[in-house]
């Protein structure tokens, strides 16, 4: 590949431990010899900002950009939003339909999500569990997406003791190519608008930077990376993943630093 220019890394299960931590004076170490090879640092993940502002707390002032929301949202290093799609309400509406029709309801949630804010169906407040609570600023309860008056970037269902597999199907089918369902990799299902993956929203951050995508290095572990890491010029993949391909694999695995080692020993 061409020179390295900058290295993204998918979050849960893959730079994240299991337990959601990771190896702080590492990643300090890694971040400060990628500054000075001037190798641009990425989070690219299903989840919104205001979580990732939880988990890196200590790390915000660093020269991070960010690919969330599954890649509905791009923020460059200067903290510049440079890429969003929102879905429409007619859409919203069409996935309430769809979720109420359907005979499994997502019992460990179901999040219509803004950057900053839950929107919860009143019927699933009793889910929403401090643990929950605390990756969303605000969390507003309604009857009706109608109510929403703010742009969603996704929508996320999550169940327990259930094949996930068989909503995705449903929503593949009842909404088509209108929208791009994806796995997490964290047992849930993402609705987002249609054409927004990570590779697409990596693909923006490279065009802003000047640089191809094939001087890019991404790391991931779940379905909803499959186009970041066949887009790059350099694609890692965790001992863990539920995904097939072509991909290099990383030295350790996620509780074990993997991502961190592995830019260490790649740079």
């Amino acid at each position: 590949m061409a020179d390295i220019r900058l290295i993204a890394t998918d979050l849960d299960g893959t730079f994240l431990a299991n337990d959601k931590t990771f190896n702080k004076a590492l990643f300090r170490t890694v971040l400060e010899k990628l500054k000075s090879k001037n190798i641009q640092f990425v989070i690219a993940t299903g989840v919104h900002q205001s979580r990732i502002d939880i988990l890196l707390a200590g790390f915000l002032n660093e020269r991070i950009a960010y690919v969330t929301n599954n890649g509905a949202r791009v923020v460059n290093a200067s903290g510049n939003i440079i890429y969003e799609r929102t879905l429409a309400v007619e859409i919203l509406q069409e996935v309430q339909q769809l979720l109420v029709a359907f005979p499994v309801k997502p019992n460990r949630g179901l999040v219509y999500s803004t950057d900053k804010t839950a929107y919860v169906p009143r019927a699933y407040a009793d889910i929403m569990t401090q643990d929950r609570r605390r990756y969303f600023k605000n969390i507003i309860f309604f009857d009706d997406v109608l109510e929403i008056k703010e742009p969603i970037f996704k929508v996320t269902m999550n169940w327990q003791d259930f094949d996930e597999s068989q909503f995705y199907e449903s929503a593949r089918q009842a909404l088509g190519d209108r929208v791009h369902v994806t796995e997490t990799g964290t047992g849930a299902i993402d609705i987002v608008p249609k054409g927004v993956n990570k590779a697409v929203a990596l693909r923006v951050l490279a065009d802003d930077m000047g640089i191809s995508m094939s001087d890019i290095v991404a790391f991931g572990d779940g379905e909803n990376d499959l186009e970041m890491l066949a887009a790059v010029g350099r694609p890692f993949i965790m001992p863990t993943a539920s995904i097939d391909g072509q991909f290099d694999p990383v030295i350790a695995d996620n509780n074990h630093a993997g991502v961190l080692k592995t830019i260490l020993n790649i740079i």
